[in-house]
């Protein structure tokens, strides 16, 4: 029987002959690569070449034949760098001849050629990465970073050392380092402020910044409003208002002050003088006198008004009753009787006197009537004319357009002191009276004079009792008649009782004089179709200054009989 042996030397496989089961043993010369023949009774020469002769016979030499072998076939060749690999290279380039790092015995990674045509493993992972523990060729392994901090690394900020996932480094991209804009390590805030704001730390306002080291919070800009200081966001705090002043924000007078929430400014403590409204810093503003009259200021009797500026009161149509001239809210002050006799107030004739009231002393005049009754303002005296002084203005007159238990403010056309107090509107009401002072309204139903009845004060009844001039035909009328300083002003009711007849009106009417201040109050028609309240049988007739102070003609008794004049002087 016979076997083979494979040897192998150097780049070549060499085959033996073996010898035969008469055991004869093959002999290795060992010289050139070629082995001795051994020969036999029957045996074949081989060497350990593998050519052929060109005459088919065979050689015992171990050399080679004249084409002989090249470098690259010796196995002691190549050339390195050219991207074959070839010769004893392990590699050359990108030809790994199919190795990876996986064959070299590591666990994964990028197998690559060094310029030496071997192999490059500094980018494989070692076998052992990845199990937690640090092995050799590893800077880490998972948690396992030795011991190393963000702070031994160069990051006093601190953060969060980590390892690189192939074992060869660790991982500093979570260590801290302000102005990275990431919010890591010991840092509050780093571009960003992690949510914070003035606010979320206890202030009212403001805008937060970050502190240049990052480990806390820039609350400059922030504001607490209440502290006096304007800070935050804020406009003003207290009375700190940056200089600013209701002047500049187009009010005449006022203090500023701040608002609440130090957000804005309070405008409610300035004033715009003429939007007749007392506000800022006005003693006044038009008509609003802020309750105050003649009288409140010092003076007796007169009108009160307010400067154009709203910075102080113009009294100069206010008097003082007994320095001996009648000013313009007197009818007159001691020898001083505007010219006026007891003639030329309507009387018949005698001697005019001033009161110490600074009004008309009617004692030594002769008057064509009755008196019956008088208060604090007025004298009345109750007359029977052949011919009323009362101008009829039905055609001429202004309607008031008035329905039942309904009132209108209108204006007189001059300006009329009533109890010494000067009115330039009155309010006329449909039940038959004249209101001064504000437009409130009187009820229907008539008492005796002087009355508690609200509005009790300044009040003419003319013929108080219940009318209807919404019923057809009736109406109200007033008008101003005469000229400047010698004017009238005339109020005519032309109307039915409530429900009464509507085609038989009454007529009643009330004038205001204006250059005695006397007023004149007309009967012409006091009958409707046989009425009860005819003549007044239901109606109150006189005059009043408050509830106490007043008195009346009649009072639900038929005094007002057609073409009765009622003249009420004030004194």
């Amino acid at each position: 029987m016979r076997t083979r042996l494979a040897w192998i030397w150097g780049a070549g496989l060499v085959l033996a002959a073996c010898g035969d089961e008469a055991g004869s043993t093959p002999v290795d010369t060992g010289d050139d690569g070629n082995d001795a023949s051994a020969s036999d009774s029957g045996g074949m020469q081989t060497d350990g070449g593998s050519d052929s002769s060109s005459d088919g016979g065979t050689s015992g030499s171990g050399g080679s034949d004249s084409s002989g072998p090249t470098s690259a076939d010796s196995g002691t060749g190549g050339s390195c760098g050219d991207g074959v690999r070839d010769g004893g290279e392990d590699c050359d380039g990108a030809d790994l001849g199919g190795a990876d790092c996986l064959s070299q015995g590591f666990a994964g990674g990028l197998l690559g050629c060094a310029a030496d045509c071997s192999f490059d493993t500094s980018a494989c992972t070692p076998a052992g990465c990845g199990d937690g523990i640090v092995g050799d060729g590893e800077a880490c392994d998972g948690d396992d970073v030795g011991g190393a901090t963000c702070q031994d690394q160069g990051f006093p900020l601190g953060g969060a050392v980590a390892c690189l996932p192939d074992c060869s480094a660790l991982d500093l991209s979570a260590c801290a380092e302000c102005g990275d804009g990431d919010i890591e390590g010991d840092e509050l805030c780093d571009g960003g402020l992690g949510g914070a704001s003035c606010p979320s730390l206890g202030y009212d306002s403001g805008n937060l910044e970050c502190a240049a080291d990052c480990l806390g919070y820039d609350t400059s800009g922030c504001g607490t409003c209440g502290n006096g200081v304007i800070d935050g966001t804020e406009f003003c705090d207290g009375a700190a208002l940056a200089g600013n002043t209701c002047g500049d924000f187009g009010y005449d007078s006022g203090s500023l002050a701040c608002a609440g929430n130090c957000t804005g400014f309070d405008f409610t403590v300035c004033g715009t003088c003429g939007n007749d409204v007392v506000d800022g810093d006005e003693f006044c503003d038009g008509a609003a006198l802020g309750g105050n009259t003649c009288a409140t200021v010092g003076f007796d009797s007169g009108t009160l008004a307010c400067n154009p500026a709203c910075g102080g009161f113009d009294t100069t149509a206010c008097a003082t009753c007994g320095d001996g001239v009648a000013d313009t809210s007197e009818v007159c002050d001691g020898a001083d009787l505007k010219g006026e006799t007891c003639a030329s107030l309507g009387l018949d004739g005698g001697e005019l006197a001033c009161t110490a009231g600074c009004g008309w002393d009617l004692a030594n005049c002769d008057i064509p009537g009755l008196p019956f009754g008088s208060d604090s303002g007025y004298d009345g005296y109750a007359l029977q004319l052949a011919q009323l002084q009362c101008d009829d203005i039905s055609g001429t007159g202004t309607a008031t357009g008035l329905t039942d238990d309904s009132v209108l403010a209108v204006p007189i056309g001059f300006d009329f002191a009533l109890y010494g107090v000067s009115y330039a509107n009155v309010a006329i009401e449909s039940n038959g009276v004249l209101h001064f002072g504000d437009e409130s309204y009187l009820s229907y139903g008539n008492a005796c004079l002087p009355d508690a009845t609200a509005p009790s004060d300044n009040n003419l009844y003319v013929f108080w009792d219940d009318l209807n001039p919404s019923d057809m035909n009736s109406e109200i009328w007033y008008q101003t008649l005469g000229v400047d300083g010698d004017l009238r002003f005339v109020v005519q009711w032309d109307t039915a009782h409530f429900g009464g007849d509507t085609t038989d009106l009454i007529r009643v009417q009330a004038m205001l004089m204006q250059s005695t201040g006397q007023i004149i109050v007309c009967y012409p028609d006091t009958l409707s179709a046989l009425n009860i309240g005819d003549s007044g049988a239901e109606a109150t007739s006189g005059i009043q200054h408050s509830s106490v102070d007043g008195f009346d003609y009649s009072c639900n008794t038929p005094d007002l009989v057609d073409g009765l004049e009622l003249l009420y002087v004030p004194h």
